[in-house]
């Protein structure tokens, strides 16, 4: 699955220190002084700045509540971290030699989710 409201886009530190906040808040949607509290040494504007580009690259949505700007994931966290892997696969000539290192490295439980997932999809 590939998270089309990403695209090809990357975090650098901070934004990904912003949408672990979003993401962790269960899709209610925050403002930026709830996001800005979240960080005591980063400047209110700074805050306001990282999510105006989160909301740009198509990380967040932002709607206005009164006076308030909020905002709030356009995919999970989980959908993201799919798309992340995904590119990185696209970047290879020989995707089976990478799936098999990948699942090389799986732990047993990682594996078995996977074997299940394939399981069901087969019938």
């Amino acid at each position: 699955m590939r998270c089309p409201t990403v695209g090809r886009m990357t975090l650098g530190e901070l934004e990904r220190q912003v949408m672990d906040i979003i993401w962790s808040s269960d899709g209610s949607p925050l403002s930026v002084r709830d996001m800005a509290d979240q960080f005591p040494d980063h400047a209110y504007t700074t805050i306001m700045t990282v999510l105006g580009r989160l909301a740009k690259k198509g990380f967040l949505t932002e709607t206005k509540v009164g006076r308030a700007n909020m905002f709030s994931a356009t995919s999970s966290r989980e959908e993201y971290i799919a798309s992340v892997l995904l590119r990185a696969l696209d970047t290879t000539e020989d995707r089976q030699a990478v799936l098999v290192a990948f699942a090389g490295a799986m732990d047993a439980s990682d594996r078995r989710v996977l074997r299940n997932l394939f399981a069901r999809k087969d019938k």
